[in-house]
């Protein structure tokens, strides 16, 4: 069985022939150095198969990274200022923070200047492996970039005309990238939106349904009239729209993260009608378990979150802290390994 038709087989519970999973470590970055341990992850990580294809296309920037000691500054395509003092980049400048008369000198980026040429060149090298092309800060993520995340929180309310126009441009740049990937013949496009605190979500979920529903519709719609699969990226709790999310064409749901979902709730509720991805606990378990918790774990999601003929992608619940012990790390990866042939 090929890479991509297991992937196929474990999104639709199909019965796939082996457990897929997207695990990485970013060994440098982990503040415990041990090179034995980490030669042993390296060989742990080596036995996972080749079998997807990640891709982004290259954008622009409105001004290059520059470093001020140690904070790398940019501004990207949308004119969204980033820096980064090693902890992770975070957003510092709104372009349309002032309000929506900004928008009379703002210049709305055009999708088809992305490049996509490297994502080109491994296509042509994608041999049997499962492609996903990625449409990230998808509607949400990018209208706060924008606007300012208590802005956005609000103009819903206050500013509906103006919210309306602005959201549906964003939407058009979407689509014009989601119509990029599928003429290269994606198997599936990524969106991402973080929705969700740790408890519930952010928004009331019929002002979610009234404002950004239609709009997801739409780009789920043309994602599976394109013959691909929706993949998307929801941090925290997000049960209350998971029902909307799967009736408009989710096929898969990441992260799984198990101090924001019960995951025996999301399997007894949804099991068999979404593939969940993620789950081994960065907040927790792989930070303050032993190895023995570790592995536990790892056999509980693929016996729950997999027990739907498929239906589940071995992964953390989100990216590995530093702190995280390697013995633990190896552990995961000898769980789930496991479950390879």
């Amino acid at each position: 069985m090929t890479g991509k038709e297991n992937y196929t087989r474990a999104i639709e519970c199909k019965g796939p022939a082996y457990l897929p999973m997207q695990i990485g470590v970013a060994l440098p970055y982990m503040y415990e150095q041990d090179k034995r341990k980490a030669a042993r992850i390296e060989e742990l990580l080596a036995k996972i198969p080749d079998d997807h294809l990640n891709l982004q296309p290259e954008f622009w920037f409105v001004s290059p990274p520059t470093k001020k000691g140690e904070v790398t500054h940019w501004v990207d395509h949308w004119g969204t200022g980033w820096s980064d003092d090693g902890h992770g980049a975070k957003t510092d400048i709104y372009p349309l923070e002032r309000g929506y008369d900004a928008l009379q000198d703002y210049a709305f980026p055009d999708p088809y200047v992305a490049d996509f040429s490297a994502a080109d060149a491994k296509l042509a090298d994608r041999k049997d492996r499962y492609v996903f092309g990625s449409v990230w800060f998808t509607l949400f993520e990018r209208l706060w970039m924008l606007r300012g995340f208590d802005n956005m929180l609000i103009d819903p309310l206050v500013e509906p005309e103006n919210f309306a126009a602005l959201r549906d441009r964003v939407l058009e740049f979407d689509l014009a990238m989601v119509d990029q990937w599928l003429t290269r013949g994606v198997d599936g496009i990524f969106f991402s939106d973080d929705w969700g605190s740790q408890q519930c979500l952010l928004v009331d979920p019929d002002e979610w349904r009234r404002h950004y529903k239609p709009s997801y519709e739409r780009l789920f719609r043309r994602v599976r009239e394109g013959g691909a699969h929706v993949w998307m990226h929801l941090c925290g709790n997000i049960v209350a729209i998971l029902p909307d999310l799967i009736d408009l064409g989710l096929n898969v749901l990441n992260p799984i993260q198990p101090r924001a979902m019960d995951i025996h709730h999301l399997a007894r509720e949804f099991g068999g009608h979404v593939c969940f991805f993620g789950g081994a606990d960065v907040q927790g378990t792989l930070v303050y378990g032993t190895p023995e918790d570790v592995k536990r774990e790892a056999h509980e999601l693929v016996k729950t979150l997999g027990a739907f003929n498929g239906g589940y992608i071995a992964s953390t619940s989100h990216g590995m802290m530093p702190e995280t012990p390697l013995d633990n790390v190896i552990a995961m990866l000898e769980a789930f390994t496991e479950y390879l042939p």
